[in-house]
């Protein structure tokens, strides 16, 4: 290289690098600033010698010819090689500040510096792929800012180099996984970070036999990459770091904006076909725009309109030359798999939210505003250049791949002058084609709400997962050595406990149910009182296994229910509010149905449904279709299978509803019967007068929390009813302990 301005001016570059971080002198405060200032530095050099010229010299090249000056073939493989060397480099150093995490810096200094100190060692190579024998033999701008970049690049890594030189002992110490795990990521960012050009240049324009046009054998293998590769990069993002997933996101945003801009810089703006208003080019703007600046409403428009349109564009690629290593083809499918699924990456990785029907709404009228933006231009352009065509409406390209039904629409012309110009439009067609790509847009919701879903089953499928083998080691510590079977407190063998019972819903402020305190003993029919939407329905269905406890924990019979789900279960027999019967059964059946699922020994089962047959009446009806029951029958029906395996602990949510006087007594006879046996009745009902005359003791639950525990013979000595004792505590009242009540009397009385 005969110019020597540029090594100086690299170096200069350098230097007033490490001079500002010298200034600094490392300050905790100001190192962040420094970084990202240095890095936006690097970013404007970058810019500037990239968008600002044409193509790099280096594209001119093909397999088997070496541009003038180059020595041979092996130099201008190692340019190629250097350019995209550089460009991973760049978007390294660039990302790190804005997106830290200790991976991420130990990478970019490595990484970064390893680059750049190379390409600084061949930097006449270099400039000659990027600016031609020109550079080499002269000063020009654009060699200058490749070599400030180089500079800046090589001090930046070299202090990062420096700063994260103690954490590379704790990387080298942290196993194989996380080391193969860096060099998959490595493989991806360079595989991103890859230049249109550098398969042809390397290797011509591939075998005769890649052809990917026409759904031919390599045709369908980059669609079918086109949904794996997200479905990989899901998987492998998933469980990883804000900070990760975003700085994953925004590299791979910015590279395949870079590879999409070398056929759209400054210099070929000057014709009209070279203007970026392709839909699928501006979703490669809109997806790295709106991930750098958190641009919500603007992204369901890229996430709606622009992914049906990549994917058609892939369906119907419009190259001319189907060679797989060809820049053309190579940029076409690095540009349109990026558009058609990082949308739907960014959704499922919760970047930003699903969107819902507002969200389709403002990306239609985004797309109208655009479609009638898009007619306009390509009439008016077609004064200056005949094959403008933007977004397929201007030309026969779709028509022709329809049909000739759709040839004929075009035959309905518009068209009218305006001074030198003249503005054609195909009304019916270009209408008919908003609207069925607006009916696909609808229909790309409908099959986005289906993967999400999907997404959605598998993960909360992974959590529980994951929660069962955490209750499993916990019970099995818990028990020390005994069989699951066993209960985790065995001196609860007779009691239902509620311990700090706490039930919030979703991500609600409001509690449910607040700390909830309660014991049940056996031998007891206990009542359970509270106004509607007090809380009762939610610690009956979290007892039961119907719903997760938030924190807490609930004993049935000593077996934990979040631990020990399916013991606690076998304690327990179940009358809901609101039955759910299998209705095209008989109640034979369906009873004898749910004592197998207990396991009910045939000897037991039929004496137990001999005896509530007999108590409830019903010798003509148990051999009939459910179907065919009255509610009285039915809810009779709901009690006999709750009983059939002789529970431990009988629950009864309003039982009663709907009974006639004659099936309430048998109601209640059942209930006595089974708490005489030993067994817990729990009983929660709005009819007052009934849970006084049969609860021995009842608990009273208002706003999610229980007020108090009373006996009911507590109740009456102090002189007043359970329905007034009940009204006064759900009005707000204190309630004191009977102790307490008893000496206020007395004071009151003196």
């Amino acid at each position: 290289m005969s110019v020597w301005y540029y090594p100086v001016m690299a170096g200069a570059a350098a230097i007033t690098a490490i001079a500002g971080a010298a200034v600094i002198k490392y300050k905790k405060s100001a190192k962040g600033i420094f970084f990202k200032v240095a890095a936006l530095a690097l970013f404007a050099a970058f810019f500037v010698r990239f968008y600002l010229f044409g193509n790099e010299y280096i594209m001119n090249s093909s397999a088997l010819s070496v541009p003038e000056g180059f020595p041979n073939r092996s130099y201008v493989a190692l340019g190629a090689v250097q350019v995209w060397l550089s460009e991973t480099a760049l978007f390294l150093l660039v990302l790190f500040p804005f997106y830290r995490a200790k991976w991420l810096d130990r990478l970019a200094a490595a990484v970064g510096g390893e680059i750049y100190l190379f390409n600084a060692a061949m930097f006449a190579n270099l400039l000659l792929a990027v600016g031609g024998p020109e550079a080499v033999s002269s000063l020009t701008v654009r060699g200058a800012f490749l070599a400030a970049e180089t500079g800046v690049g090589f001090a930046l890594s070299g202090l990062l180099l420096r700063e994260c030189a103690s954490s590379f002992g704790e990387a080298v110490r942290s196993g194989w996984k996380k080391y193969l795990l860096l060099a998959v990521g490595l493989v991806a960012m360079l595989a991103c970070s890859m230049p249109d050009f550098t398969l042809e240049v390397l290797f011509g324009e591939g075998p005769s036999s890649m052809v990917i046009l026409d759904l031919t054998f390599w045709h369908r293998m980059f669609l079918y990459a086109s949904v794996l590769i997200p479905v990989a990069a899901y998987l492998l993002l998933r469980n990883a770091d804000r900070n990760t997933v975003m700085f994953v996101l925004v590299y791979y945003s910015l590279e395949v904006l870079t590879v999409f801009s070398r056929a759209h810089r400054v210099p070929d703006f000057s014709d009209v076909t070279g203007l970026p208003l392709h839909l699928c080019h501006t979703a490669l703007y809109v997806t790295a725009l709106c991930l750098l600046f958190r641009w919500k409403k603007v992204f369901y428009f890229t996430y709606f309109i622009n992914v049906l349109g990549a994917f058609l564009a892939m369906a119907m690629p419009n190259y001319s030359n189907g060679a797989a290593f060809s820049t053309g083809v190579v940029a076409f499918w690095s540009n349109h798999m990026a558009a058609f699924y990082m949308p739907v990456l960014i959704v499922a990785l919760g970047v930003f939210p699903r969107p819902g029907r507002r969200e389709f709404r403002y990306s239609l009228i985004g797309f109208a505003a655009y479609f009638l933006l898009i007619l306009f231009v390509n009439a008016w352009f077609s004064n200056y250049n005949a094959s403008v065509d933007y977004f397929f409406i201007n030309s026969d390209f779709i028509a022709d791949k329809l049909g000739r039904w759709a040839e004929d629409l075009r035959n309905i012309v518009w068209s009218f002058s305006l001074g030198d110009l003249t503005f054609t439009f195909y009304p019916l067609y270009q209408f008919l084609f908003f609207l069925v790509y607006v009916l696909l847009a609808l229909g790309m919701w409908f099959v986005y709400e289906l993967g999400h879903d999907m997404i959605a089953g598998w993960a909360d499928i992974r959590l529980r997962k994951k929660k069962i083998r955490a209750d499993a080691l916990a019970l099995e510590v818990a028990l020390a050595g005994r069989s699951v079977e066993q209960p985790m407190q065995p001196e609860n063998a007779d009691k239902l406990i509620l311990k700090k019972f706490t039930k919030r819903y979703g991500n609600s402020d409001v509690y449910a149910v607040k700390d909830a305190d309660l014991e049940v003993r056996g031998g007891e029919i206990f009542g359970f009182l509270g106004p509607n939407g007090a809380g009762k329905s939610t610690i009956i269905k979290s007892i039961v296994g119907i719903q997760t406890i938030t924190d807490g924990a609930i004993e049935v019979c000593g077996y934990d229910v979040a631990k020990q789900p399916v013991q606690a279960k076998r304690m327990i027999g179940f009358v809901p509010d609101h039955y759910a019967l299998y209705e095209r059964l008989t109640a034979r059946e369906y009873i004898n149905y749910i004592a197998d699922l207990y396991d009910v020994p045939a000897e037991e089962r039929k004496e137990r449904l001999d005896r509530y047959i007999r108590l409830f009446e019903f010798e003509t009806a148990i051999d009939n279709q459910i179907r065919t029951y009255s509610h009285g029958m039915k809810q009779k029906v709901t009690i006999m299978a709750a009983l059939i395996h002789n529970p431990k602990v009988w629950i009864l949510d309003e039982p009663l509803t709907g009974l006639d006087p004659n099936s309430i007594f048998q109601v209640k006879e059942c209930m006595k019967q089974h708490a005489k046996e030993g067994n817990i009745v729990f009983f929660s009902s709005h009819i007052i007068d009934v849970v006084e005359r049969i609860c021995d003791r009842i608990a009273i639950i208002r706003k999610g929390q229980i007020q108090c525990v009373r006996t009911v013979e507590e109740i009456e000595r102090e002189g007043e009813g359970l329905e007034q004792f009940y009204m006064s505590v759900i009005n707000g009242k204190e309630v004191l302990p009977v102790s307490c009540r008893k000496e206020a009397r007395g004071e009151a009385k003196a």
